[in-house]
C-alpha cells in the first residue's frame, strides 16, 4: 500500500511529534508512505522538517499547508495536490489536522482515494459546522478515546464500523526509566530523598493549578519530605505559579523547571515519584501522562475528560474526583506507602509498553489501512 500523510502546521506543538512518530513506526512495519508538511515562512526549514529528516523521512514540501483556512494558499494546494496524488500513486491519504483535511477532500474525491482522519481531541470533534462536512468525506476516523468516539458517533452519525479507538503512543525507547539521562533533581536542588510530586502542564489559568497549591499546603504540613516539581511555562506563570506559591509559603518545596526538551525533559520525568495531571490541555490526548507512565511513574489524574481511560485506578495510578481535598487524599496515601507507589509505577510502565508503545499504535493503524483496501478479508 502507498499512503500520503498530510500535516498542516509548522509548529512543533500538539500533534506534530505524534504524527511524525506514527509515520516512522509505520515505515518500520513495512508501510510505504510519504509525509507532507509546509516548508515554513519564506521557505525556511522548520523543526518539523528538520526532525523528519533526523528520523529518516524526507518530507514532501510541494504544498503550503497553512495551519488555518487560508483562501489563496488552500486554492494553490488544491491545485497542486492532484498532481502529487498521481505521481505518488497513493492508495490512502491520512489527514491529521483540520486544514489538511479541508484541502484533501476535493482532490481525493476526484481521484477516488479514501481519507483517513486521526483526531487528537480527547473529548471529540466539537465544531459541527466545520467537522460535519469533513467527516462526510472521510472513510475512517481514528479516535484517541472512547469518550471521543461516543461523542462523534452521536454528534455526526458517523458509522461506528468506520471508527476505532487507537490510543496515543509514546516512544518507549526514549522514555525508558533505565536509560541514563540528566539528573533533574540535582539540576533543581531537590533533596535525593524527597517525595517528588511532578506535573507537566502549561501554566495557564484553566489548568487547575489552584487545586494543586491548596493540596500542597496541606500535604507539606503533614509530610515535609514532599516537593512539587512543575515542568512547563506559560503566559500566566506568575499568576498561577509564583504568586500563589509565595502566598501559601511553599517556596522551599516548589520547583519550576520552565520549558525543557530532549533528554533534559526525560530527566525531569525521572525525578518524579508520581505524576499529577489535573485537566486535559491543548494536547487533548494527554500525552504527558503516558510519557511519565512509560518512565514507571504512577499517574494521579482527575476524573476529567479522557484521563480515566488512560489510568487503571488503583493499579497504574489513582483517579481522584478533581477537588483539592480529593487530591490530598490520593497523594497522602501514596507518600505514606512508598512500596505501593513503586508497585503502581511498575504497573504503569508495563501498561505503557503494552498499550501505548509506538509499534502497538502503528500495528493498529496498519490493520485499519488493510481493512479499507481489502474489506472483508
Amino acid at each position: 500500500m502507498r499512503v500520503l500523510h498530510l500535516f498542516a502546521n509548522r509548529k512543533w506543538t500538539g500533534p506534530a511529534e505524534p504524527a511524525l512518530n506514527l509515520c516512522v513506526a509505520l515505515r518500520a512495519q513495512g508501510v510505504d508512505l510519504d509525509f507532507a508538511c509546509g516548508p515554513g515562512p519564506d521557505l525556511a526549514i522548520n523543526k518539523i522538517v528538520a526532525t523528519a529528516r533526523e528520523r529518516g523521512i524526507e518530507p514532501i514540501l510541494d504544498l503550503i499547508l497553512e495551519k488555518n483556512d487560508h483562501p489563496l494558499a488552500n486554492f494553490i494546494d488544491r491545485w497542486r495536490l492532484p498532481r502529487l496524488l498521481r505521481k505518488g500513486r497513493y492508495d490512502i491519504v491520512h489527514c491529521h489536522l483540520d486544514n489538511d483535511h479541508r484541502i484533501a477532500i476535493g482532490p481525493c474525491r476526484k481521484a477516488g482515494i479514501p481519507i483517513v482522519r486521526t483526531s487528537y481531541q480527547g473529548d471529540g470533534l466539537r465544531k459541527p459546522k466545520r467537522h460535519g462536512p469533513f467527516l462526510a468525506a472521510t472513510r475512517f476516523l481514528i479516535e484517541p478515546s472512547q469518550l471521543a468516539l461516543e461523542h462523534d458517533a452521536a454528534q455526526y452519525g458517523f458509522p461506528r464500523e468506520r471508527m476505532r479507538v487507537v490510543p496515543g503512543a509514546v516512544d518507549t525507547e526514549r522514555f525508558d526509566p533505565t536509560r541514563e539521562v540528566p539528573d533533574g533533581r540535582r539540576r533543581l536542588g531537590i533533596p535525593p530523598d524527597a517525595f517528588v510530586v511532578g506535573i507537566v502542564a502549561r501554566m495557564q489559568t484553566h489548568r487547575h493549578y489552584e487545586d494543586l497549591w491548596r493540596a500542597a499546603q496541606q500535604l507539606v504540613a503533614a509530610h515535609p519530605e514532599i516537593h512539587i516539581l512543575v515542568v512547563g511555562r506559560g503566559t500566566n506563570q506568575d499568576q498561577v505559579g509564583a504568586e500563589p506559591v509565595r502566598d501559601y509559603g511553599l517556596g522551599l518545596h516548589v520547583h519550576f523547571s520552565g520549558y525543557v526538551g530532549g533528554d533534559d525533559y526525560v530527566g525531569m520525568l525521572k525525578a518524579f515519584d508520581v505524576n499529577v495531571f489535573l485537566v486535559p490541555g491543548s494536547d487533548g490526548t494527554c500525552r504527558a501522562v503516558r510519557e511519565a507512565m512509560a518512565m514507571a511513574r504512577p499517574a494521579v489524574v482527575a476524573r476529567r475528560g479522557m484521563l480515566p481511560e488512560i489510568v487503571e485506578d488503583g493499579v497504574s495510578g489513582v483517579v481522584f474526583e478533581g477537588s483539592a481535598d480529593s487530591l490530598v487524599d490520593a497523594l497522602g496515601a501514596l507518600v505514606a506507602d512508598r512500596l505501593r507507589t513503586r508497585a503502581m509505577g511498575t504497573a504503569a510502565g508495563e501498561k505503557a509498553r503494552r498499550d501505548y508503545a509506538l509499534e502497538v499504535q502503528a500495528h493498529a493503524v496498519r490493520v485499519i489501512y488493510r481493512e479499507i483496501l481489502a474489506p472483508g478479508e
